[in-house]
C-alpha cells in the first residue's frame, strides 16, 4: 500500500485499497477527504478545475466565511492558490448531500420531511447571512446529520457551487411561487394536525419543492424565507425515533471497522453492555470494564491511513495522566491494539455536557455564564499544565459534574433551574480525541473565531468570549432561535464586551484573565445600579482612566480563599479544581464577596445572594484576599486607642497621671508633723478608720473650710472630708 499524500500538514485519506477518498468530481472541482494533523480533525479539500475568472473577490468570501463563521457553516479553514489551482480546505461535515439521502427515499414520514425542510431553510438563511450567496446546486451543498433519536441537522459543506448574488435578479416574486407549493403540500399532508406520524410524504416531489425554494432564495428573502421555515416548524412532531430506512448516513463510517469487530477486538479488557448507539456520539459504544467493573465508552481509533498516529498518541498521553493531578480531565481507561485494530476506553462522566443543558435552557443569564467562564477558567489551567495538545473543545466536551447521576430526577430537575440554585457543581474536559469529536459532530464554539495561526495561545479570552455568546444565547444553537438581545441592560453589556472579544481574535487575543475582570467589572456595576451607591467612610476619588488601559488581572490563588457568605460548606464553585490542588476559582468566588444576603422565596439565600450581589471592585485598585483587608476605620480606631493607652502609661510612670493627683494625701507643710498634728472635723462629717501611713510629698497649703470650725487636735487616723465629694473616701455615704 502506498504511503498517505501530504499537502502541507493536511493527511489525504485512503481508502483499504489504498487509493485516496473522493468526496466530489466533476466539472467544476476535485474535493478529496484529508486529515489536519495539528488540530487533529477530519477535512475536506476542494481543488477547482478552471481559473479563477475574479481573485479579489474570492478571496474576499473566503475571507468573510472565515472570519464570520456560523455553526450551520462549514468552517473555513484555509484557502488560497497552488500551482494555479485555487483550493479551499473546510471542515468535515459527517453526513451524505441532503439530494443523495433524498433520491433513496421514494416516500418519508411528513413529520420528518418538515423537520429537513426547517433545517435546510434555517442553514440556507445562516448562508445568506454571513456569506451573503448564493447556492447554484442547493441539494448537493446541503449534508444532512442525525444529531437525536428525533433530530436532524442540514449544513452547508460545499462552496464552490455558490455564486455572488446580482442587484437585478428579482429573488422576491420568484421565491414566493415555490414558497407558496411547499407550503400547501405540507397543509395538505398535516390533516388533523402535527400528531399524524402515519401520514407518509413523496420523496421525488418533496425533493422537487424544496430545491426550487432554496434555489430562488436570497439575502433579499430572509424575512420571507424565516416565515416560511417558522410554519413549517410547526408541523414537526416529536414522533419517537427515525426509522431505520430514512435515517442519514455518517459519512465515515464506511471507512471504519464495524461495532461487531470493535466488540471483537476488546473482548478480552471489556463486556459490551449493548450495541444501541446515541446518534450524538454514534461511534462508541457503552461497555463495563472486566477488571474494575467501571462504566467506558469504547471506540476505535481511525487507522494510520486515515489520520496517522496522532490520535493514538494523545490518547497514549491521555492513559498514562495522574488522575490526582489531572481530576477535571475526562480518564481513559484503556487503549488497546491488536490485529491492526486500536481501540480506547473512556470512563463514563455522570454529569451534563452544556450542550444538554443549553439545549433545554436555551440561554443562560449574565450570572450563570460568568460562574460557567469562570469555573472553565480553572479547567482550562489544569489542561494545560497537563501537557496534552488538544486544539478543538466542543460543547459536547465540557460537563457540569453535579455529584447525581444522569438517571437520577434530581439531575432532570437541575436542568430546569438556574445554576445559582444549584447547590454544587464542577466542571470536566475530555482533552483526548473521540470520532465524534474529529468528525465534526457536534458544536465547536471556535467556529465564531478565524482559525489560529500558530499551537500557543488557543484558550484565550477570545475563545472563551465565543463561548459565552452560546451560553447567552446571542449564537443559537442548531435548530434553536437565538435569544432577543434586547431587555436588561446588564445582557446588552456582555454581548457589547462578548462582540469585542471576539474581534480581538483576528489581532492580538487578550488573556483569560482580562476577559473575566471586565466581565466582573460589568455584573457588579449593574448590581450597584440596582441596590443604589453603597456607604463610604470617605469620598472616593475617580480618576479618569486612560484610552489604552490595562485592566490588571487578579490571580486565581487570591480569589480562592474568598467564603461565599452563607454557604454551606460545599459551595457552588467548589468543584472547579482537583481535590488534591488548593482550591483555585478565580473570578467566581470574587463576584460573591461582601454580599448582602437577600430574602427569597425561590431557592436559598446563599444563591440569590451570589446571583444578585457582587462585590464592589475599583478599575484601579487590586483586591486583596479578606485575610489581608483592613477597613479604614478599623486601622483609625486602633490608631486612636493605642495612642490614649501609650499616653497614660508615659503619664504614669513620669508621675503627671490624673489619677495620681486625685489619690494624692493633703498634708502640711512639714511631712513629719503631718503625720503627728490632730485634725478635727464636725461630728456629723467625720469618719474613725485607719489609712495607711502616706508617702512623703511636698508640702501643699490646704485652705480653711468656710462652713467648718477651726479644726481641733486629734487622732492621726482622722481624715477630712473635702466639702464637695458626696460620698466619703472609705465608701461610706454621708
Amino acid at each position: 500500500m502506498p504511503e498517505p499524500s501530504l499537502f502541507r500538514h493536511y493527511q489525504i485519506v485512503q481508502d483499504t485499497d489504498g487509493r485516496n477518498v473522493e468526496l466530489v468530481r466533476d466539472a467544476r472541482q476535485v474535493a478529496v477527504l484529508a486529515f489536519d494533523t495539528k488540530r487533529l480533525e477530519f477535512v475536506h479539500c476542494h481543488v477547482l478545475l478552471e481559473a479563477l475568472a475574479d481573485r479579489p473577490a474570492f478571496d474576499k468570501a473566503c475571507r468573510r466565511l472565515q472570519t464570520e463563521g456560523h455553526p450551520l457553516l462549514a468552517r473555513m479553514l484555509d484557502y488560497g492558490e497552488d500551482e494555479g489551482n485555487p483550493y479551499f480546505i473546510t471542515s468535515h461535515v459527517d453526513g451524505e448531500t441532503l439530494g443523495q439521502y433524498l433520491a433513496r427515499q421514494d416516500e418519508l414520514p411528513a413529520w420528518l420531511a418538515a423537520a429537513i425542510a426547517a433545517r435546510a431553510l434555517e442553514a440556507a438563511g445562516a448562508l445568506f447571512e454571513r456569506g451573503g450567496l448564493l447556492p447554484a446546486a442547493p441539494l448537493e451543498c446541503l449534508r444532512l446529520i442525525q444529531t437525536g433519536p428525533a433530530s436532524v441537522m442540514a449544513q452547508v459543506c460545499d462552496f464552490s457551487t455558490l455564486v455572488k448574488t446580482t442587484p437585478a435578479r428579482p429573488l422576491k416574486p420568484a421565491f414566493d411561487k415555490p414558497a407558496r407549493f411547499l407550503r400547501a403540500m405540507f397543509q395538505e399532508q398535516a390533516g388533523e394536525g402535527p400528531g399524524s406520524a402515519e401520514r407518509m410524504m413523496p420523496g421525488t416531489d418533496f425533493a422537487e419543492l424544496l430545491a426550487g425554494c432554496l434555489g430562488a432564495a436570497g439575502p433579499d428573502t430572509r424575512e420571507a424565507l424565516e416565515d416560511l421555515r417558522a410554519e413549517i416548524a410547526k408541523l414537526e412532531a416529536a414522533a419517537g425515533e427515525i426509522p431505520t430506512a430514512h435515517k442519514p448516513r455518517a459519512l465515515l463510517a464506511g471507512h471504519l471497522a464495524t461495532y461487531q469487530e470493535v466488540a471483537r477486538g476488546v473482548v478480552n479488557q471489556v463486556r459490551i453492555q449493548s450495541q444501541r448507539l446515541d446518534m450524538a456520539s454514534p461511534y462508541a459504544m457503552r461497555g463495563i470494564l472486566t477488571k474494575t467493573g467501571r462504566p467506558v465508552l469504547v471506540e476505535q481509533s481511525p487507522p494510520a491511513r486515515m489520520a496517522g498516529d496522532g490520535p493514538l498518541a494523545q490518547c497514549r498521553r491521555a492513559l498514562k495522566l495522574d488522575k490526582a493531578k489531572h481530576g477535571c480531565l475526562v480518564p481513559v481507561a484503556l487503549v488497546h491494539e491488536a490485529d491492526d485494530l486500536a481501540c480506547l476506553a473512556e470512563e463514563v462522566v455522570e454529569g451534563i455536557h452544556l450542550a444538554e443543558f443549553l439545549r433545554e435552557r436555551r440561554a443562560l443569564d449574565s450570572q450563570e455564564c460568568y460562574l460557567v467562564l469562570a469555573g472553565l477558567d480553572a479547567a482550562l489551567s489544569t489542561l494545560e499544565k497537563s501537557g496534552m495538545e488538544t486544539r478543538r473543545l466542543r460543547l459536547e466536551d465540557i460537563y457540569l459534574l453535579t455529584g447525581f447521576s444522569r438517571e437520577d430526577p434530581r439531575s432532570a430537575k437541575l436542568l430546569l433551574s438556574k445554576l445559582t440554585d444549584w447547590p454544587a457543581f464542577s466542571i470536566m474536559l475530555r482533552a483526548h480525541p473521540t470520532l465524534a469529536s474529529m468528525s465534526g459532530r457536534g458544536l465547536d464554539p471556535a467556529v465564531l473565531l478565524p482559525p489560529a495561526a500558530d499551537s500557543t495561545g488557543v484558550w484565550n479570552g477570545s475563545w472563551l468570549a465565543a463561548l459565552g455568546s452560546f451560553l447567552l444565547g446571542i449564537e443559537a444553537l442548531p435548530g434553536r432561535a437565538a435569544a432577543p438581545e434586547g431587555g436588561a441592560r446588564e445582557r446588552e453589556s456582555a454581548a457589547r464586551l462578548l462582540r469585542e472579544e471576539i474581534q480581538k481574535a483576528q489581532g492580538r487575543p487578550g488573556q483569560r484573565a482580562d476577559f473575566l475582570a471586565r466581565f466582573a467589572r460589568i455584573l457588579q456595576h449593574h448590581d450597584l445600579a440596582r441596590s443604589g451607591p453603597a456607604p463610604v467612610t470617605e469620598p472616593l476619588e475617580i480618576k479618569p482612566k486612560p484610552r489604552q488601559q490595562r485592566t490588571v488581572p487578579i490571580g486565581t490563588a487570591a480569589a480562592a480563599s474568598m467564603p461565599l457568605p452563607g454557604a454551606p460548606a460545599t459551595a457552588l464553585t467548589s468543584g472547579f479544581a482537583p481535590e488534591t490542588q488548593k482550591p483555585s476559582i478565580g473570578f467566581a468566588e470574587l463576584l460573591f464577596r461582601d454580599t448582602p444576603v437577600m430574602e427569597t422565596s425561590s431557592g436559598p439565600d446563599w444563591a440569590k445572594t451570589a446571583a444578585d450581589a457582587p462585590p464592589t471592585i475599583h478599575p484601579d485598585e487590586v483586591l486583596l484576599p479578606d485575610s489581608d483587608y483592613v477597613p479604614f476605620w478599623l486601622r483609625a480606631a486602633v490608631f486612636v486607642g493605642g495612642s490614649m493607652i501609650l499616653g497614660a502609661v508615659f503619664a504614669h510612670f513620669s508621675g503627671h497621671a490624673q489619677w495620681q493627683k486625685a489619690k494624692a494625701p493633703a498634708s502640711s507643710p512639714p511631712a513629719a508633723a503631718a503625720a503627728a498634728t490632730p485634725v478635727s472635723v464636725p461630728a456629723a462629717r467625720q469618719v474613725i478608720t485607719t489609712a495607711p501611713e502616706p508617702p512623703a510629698a511636698p508640702p501643699v497649703d490646704i485652705p480653711a473650710l468656710s462652713n467648718a470650725p477651726d479644726p481641733a487636735p486629734s487622732s492621726p487616723s482622722l481624715l477630712m472630708r473635702p466639702p464637695g465629694l458626696k460620698e466619703d473616701i472609705t465608701g461610706v455615704p454621708k
